[in-house]
């Protein structure tokens, strides 16, 4: 049997290893506190499972429309209006097999041989490994504390400007957001030179303190890219959304029906309740700000290295210098040792790699704590 040249390139997802290993372990009888995977610390609200339940009783187990029942995409236009003020068509919105399947759809329209993706260095690894599915150039962009880990104009310049850069906003594993006016730099940038801008919202629903607008803002040419696994604590349930340019809609929906077929019908369903919550959407939000708040001083105590504080999402990217250990060996021992998964540097890149963790502060406030005396002990 010979293995694809892909398959060889694509590099594993360290954190789900990491979190394979902990499972193990924990069937073993170990203790372990998971600060690694990016998953929310609550269940599916409520009223979203119920809607699923009422979909299961009906029968509505059947394909969807590729692109997504129109009910939803209704629902995800009416809730760009409602919490930001934008009017956005709900033809120009895709329901999609998770943001990963978002991402998969886009890169098999916009990329291919000969064109080149650009990604910040720290950012999310998926994008790059799905990125070589379709034979492209992939340009990794140093980015640092100095300029709040966004990528600048002058970064996609000169003879190597991208045909697409990728941002995500609030980031992981920075938790940053962009500030004011560096997302309509870079797509000015870009649409100048007939290249895209793709902003991957999907931390959109975690913003704590900066102010935060979508980048459907921007322009109509601008692809956003969200989904209800964060925000709405549905990871099992792979659903996503985007919003295109009109002149995308027919080319996606056409490997949509080739790669996908259709949504998952019972989480579509369900996620007709996802934007009826309020009160229990900024419950959970404020809960995580009380994580954040918790364990970006007790780790800066430890000896970790936080220049910038998170302003979204739950991830803090974190400094090791100090510990004089690569943070592969440092992720590894500390589950070994400790009993705490943690995720390396080498997940989102490779500036800076060896020097950084990220941990997650998803998970309930009383494991946090476990978690940073048992790393504090340990250290």
């Amino acid at each position: 049997m010979n293995i694809s040249r892909r398959a060889s390139e694509i590099s594993p997802f360290y954190v789900m290893e990491l979190l394979e290993k902990a499972r193990l372990m924990e069937a073993e009888g170990h203790s372990i506190i998971h600060m690694e995977v990016g998953e929310p610390g609550f269940e599916t609200p409520g009223p979203i499972k119920q809607e699923a339940l009422k979909a299961l009783g009906d029968g509505k187990t059947f394909y969807t429309h590729s692109l997504g029942i129109s009910e939803l995409r209704e629902a995800v236009s009416r809730n760009y209006r409602d919490r930001y003020g934008l009017e956005v068509s709900p033809e120009r919105v895709i329901i999609t097999n998770g943001s990963s399947g978002a991402f998969i759809l886009l890169f098999a329209a916009l990329l291919e041989q000969g064109r080149t993706l650009a990604i910040a260095d720290p950012g999310y690894p998926c994008y790059r490994n799905i990125a070589l599915l379709t034979d492209c150039a992939v340009r990794l962009l140093p980015v640092s504390a100095g300029t709040n880990y966004e990528v600048l104009p002058e970064q996609i310049d000169g003879p190597l400007r991208p045909d697409v850069l990728v941002v995500a906003n609030p980031s992981n594993p920075t938790g940053t957001i962009y500030r004011p006016g560096s997302l309509n730099a870079l797509y000015e940038k870009l649409s100048s030179r007939g290249s895209t801008l793709i902003v991957d919202e999907i931390y959109s629903g975690l913003v704590y303190d900066a102010p935060f607008s979508s980048s459907v803002s921007i322009s109509g040419d601008v692809i956003v890219v969200n989904g209800f696994s964060k925000a709405f604590a549905m990871t099992g349930w792979r659903l996503g959304w985007m919003v295109v340019p009109p002149r995308l809609v027919r080319p996606i929906q056409k490997l949509a029906q080739n790669l996908f077929i259709a949504p998952p019908s019972i989480s579509q369903y369900a996620a007709l309740a996802a934007f009826d919550d309020a009160e229990g959407l900024a419950r959970m939000c404020s809960l995580y700000r009380e994580r954040r708040d918790f364990l970006l001083p007790r780790l800066r105590g430890l000896g970790f290295d936080v220049p910038v504080k998170p302003d979204g999402a739950f991830y803090i990217y974190a400094g090791i210098e100090r510990f004089a250990m690569d943070s592969m060996l440092f992720v590894e021992r500390a589950l070994a040792e400790a009993k705490v998964a943690i995720t390396p540097g080498y997940d989102f890149g490779r500036f800076g790699a060896a020097s950084h963790v990220r941990f997650s502060y998803a998970d309930r406030l009383e494991n946090l704590v476990e978690g940073c005396d048992r790393l504090e002990r340990w250290l």
